[in-house]
């Protein structure tokens, strides 16, 4: 058994599984997002066949690879219903993995903006500090619309003991009150425990927000 070709073999046919479900479910300006996403976590497994030890190892290996493609393809048809399907609940962000989630708002009624929040480098800077970009897309369904990028810095908790970590942005988007409450959305959606210096928040002293732009 050409344990190489079988498993180069699994390899393509579930990047065949992924562009069915995109030719499929289209998801205009997300997919700008989505689909380096889904080819990322392939290419990360392209090559776990030669760190396989045992028949273990190789199980594991297989399993892993063969489930990305049909969580990624069920993760498209729930962001399609999203936008195009009346009568579901309201659309909640949707976890795509640990660094990545997104919001496909109903485009039935009227357009509505389409949101990404992704780990910009996996690294952290000093003292911890990660990067984001929150990504706000104005036509949801183009998907040539490339979107506008904020970035959001999310800082660990360093007094409080607590874990509480705090998300800070540039003014810009704290002035946009419906795009800066989305973030909070989004970094609940991966983690609960957060705070946002940019919300109004009596017991720490802060005004009442600006009116939205």
């Amino acid at each position: 058994m050409d344990l190489a070709a079988q498993y180069r073999g699994l390899y393509h046919a579930a990047l065949f599984t992924a562009e069915c479900a995109e030719d499929a479910y289209g998801l205009g300006a997300l997919d700008s997002v989505l689909e380096p996403w889904l080819r990322r976590q392939l290419e990360s497994r392209e090559h776990s066949l030669s760190y396989c030890d045992s028949r273990m190892d190789l199980a594991d290996a297989v399993e892993g690879l063969a489930a990305i493609a049909p969580r990624y393809a069920e993760l498209r048809r729930d962001l399609f219903g999203d936008m195009h399907h009346i009568g579901r609940p309201v659309p909640t962000w949707r976890v795509v993995g640990p660094t990545l989630t997104v919001l496909a708002p109903l485009q039935v009624w009227r357009r509505r903006p389409a949101y990404a929040l992704r780990l910009r480098d996996p690294g952290t800077a000093a003292g911890g500090a990660q990067t984001w970009d929150f990504i706000v897309f104005a036509r949801a369904g183009d998907p040539r619309e490339p979107g506008t990028v904020h970035t959001a810095m999310l800082f660990p908790d360093t007094d409080t003991g607590t874990g509480q970590r705090t998300v800070q942005v540039t003014k810009q988007l704290e002035d946009r009150r419906e795009d800066y409450e989305q973030l909070t959305y989004a970094f609940q959606s991966l983690s609960g425990n957060v705070h946002f210096a940019a919300l109004c928040d009596p017991d720490r002293g802060q005004n009442p927000p600006p009116d939205s732009v």
